[in-house]
């Protein structure tokens, strides 16, 4: 018996953007449009689209791209159905997040399937940040990246800026109050008011200077303060509250993903040598 499994909802960051997770194998969607811009990435299997007038195929690794009002169904493009992540973005929470920007865009895709494995991971990246816990800076940042490369390589975008120069002064400036506040969740705002800098543009600048996004930034300083608190004795609950990590599946997630290994329910007193010595499966 086929297995249909569905999840709607709307983080409370971002009240203007719904999200839908989904595997279905023998459903079909009838008929319908959307009057939100409609983004998604086929994670396993394959959607089958009609669109435009046309019978389309969207496999796995792919991003499936539906404009506003345009009609289309969907149906199970394999036997095995598909599982698919999908985003539904408010036109007008679109102008706003670009207000700010360099760049002057129209909620437009300019084709429905899209085959882009930076941009689907970091599709992805953002979908699975406004699931789970994760701090602001990672969901707008993850936000602004995916927006920005979405429109300036699919959509309808003029530039007013010919070619990216860094801000080097803005870079520095947002390290520097990153490595001063790191226990705190810096907003991406916070950052953008500081440096007079727009989002886009420093997270550009940012990761030109430092290799890194300030998202990424902030979680390395953050796991390695977490890492000195641990080696003085404090315990996993109040070493997460002093980092500023949402709960504990927040760090350890975190601290997993810088160090390779998992906290153990009992931190030993020599952490030196568990890293060097302990081994554990990476699942």
């Amino acid at each position: 018996m086929a297995t249909e499994q569905s999840k709607i909802w709307i983080n409370q960051n971002f009240k203007g953007i719904e999200l839908l997770s989904a595997n279905y194998q023998q459903f079909e969607f009838s008929k319908h449009w959307h009057d939100e811009l409609a983004i998604g990435i086929i994670e396993e299997g394959a959607e089958g689209l009609l669109y435009r007038g046309e019978n389309l195929l969207v496999p796995s690794q792919h991003i499936v791209a539906i404009n506003p009002g345009e009609i289309h169904t969907g149906f199970a493009g394999t036997e095995r159905g598909w599982r698919y992540r999908m985003f539904y973005f408010d036109l007008n929470t679109l102008t706003d997040l670009f207000a700010n920007s360099d760049l002057a865009i129209e909620p437009i895709i300019e084709q429905p399937i899209i085959f882009d494995a930076e941009l689907y991971q970091q599709l992805l990246a953002l979908h699975i940040s406004l699931e789970i816990s994760s701090l602001q800076i990672t969901k707008d940042s993850l936000l602004s990246i995916a927006l920005e490369n979405l429109f300036s390589r699919y959509g309808a975008l003029s530039s007013h800026e010919n070619q990216f120069q860094p801000d080097t002064f803005s870079a520095k400036m947002a390290r520097d109050y990153i490595n001063d506040n790191w226990q705190r969740s810096v907003s991406l705002a916070e950052l953008e008011k500081l440096t007079g800098c727009s989002k886009f543009k420093l997270i550009r600048s940012f990761n030109n200077v430092y290799g890194l996004t300030p998202h990424q930034y902030m979680l390395i300083i953050k796991i390695r303060n977490a890492k000195t608190l641990l080696t003085k004795g404090l315990s996993l609950i109040e070493t997460a509250l002093s980092c500023g990590f949402y709960d504990q599946s927040h760090f350890h997630r975190n601290f997993k993903r810088a160090f390779g290994i998992p906290l153990p329910i009992i931190y030993p007193v020599n952490f030196c040598n568990f890293v060097q010595e302990k081994t554990y499966n990476s699942d």
